[in-house]
């Protein structure tokens, strides 16, 4: 059973009241929580059912179609995919859940990092210490941050990487856990040099 806090954010969600930022970071936990998608889906359905039942029907009715146009736009407005590659954290920073765009880039599997800090395994002697004690701090006073940073492929490759956490705390203020959205810079090295 989903807690209040979860209904209450899928309801913002589905609603379009969060803003672009909170969106993202809710859009990675929804990835995660399978009960959660099956909850905001029902929620765009359910809304999709409202926005046509209020339609003025005495002149002119809507065509039969309506209903499962607006729900499709509702749902792929509300799981839109994209290329970044996504990380759940637990509270205590260890990997719970990545999405296949978080394994192409980094070469590690879900199965590699469950239980793990990701940190240790994806930086290396190239990434900038400054960069990682601004992550760390911020992870440690529980709030958001965006990073720029070399990381290093399973296979040994370094990549840069735009690496943006959040907390993702509940209505109590208690930390359920950190989201990282990532995006590889495929050119940052030609443009910095």
């Amino acid at each position: 059973m989903l807690s209040d806090f979860l209904q209450d954010q899928a309801t913002l969600y589905v609603s379009g009241l969060m803003n672009p930022e909170e969106r993202a970071n809710f859009d990675v936990v929804i990835d995660y929580h399978e009960e959660l998608r099956d909850c905001i889906s029902s929620m765009a359905e359910a809304g999709a059912s409202l926005v046509t039942a209020t339609l003025r029907r005495p002149v002119h009715l809507p065509p039969a179609s309506l209903k499962s146009r607006v729900t499709a736009q509702i749902a792929a407005r509300s799981m839109e995919f994209s290329p970044e590659g996504r990380v759940l954290c637990d509270a205590g920073g260890r990997v719970q859940w990545v999405n296949e765009a978080f394994t192409a880039m980094c070469g590690h599997a879900l199965e590699e990092l469950r239980g793990k800090k990701p940190g240790p395994i994806l930086q290396g002697r190239d990434t900038d210490p400054g960069s990682i004690d601004r992550m760390r701090r911020a992870v440690h006073q529980c709030r958001p941050c965006t990073e720029t940073l070399l990381n290093y492929h399973k296979n040994g490759d370094a990549y840069w990487v735009q690496v943006s956490i959040a907390p993702i705390l509940d209505d109590r203020g208690e930390l359920l856990w950190f989201v990282a959205r990532e995006r590889e810079l495929k050119n940052h090295a030609a443009a910095s040099n």
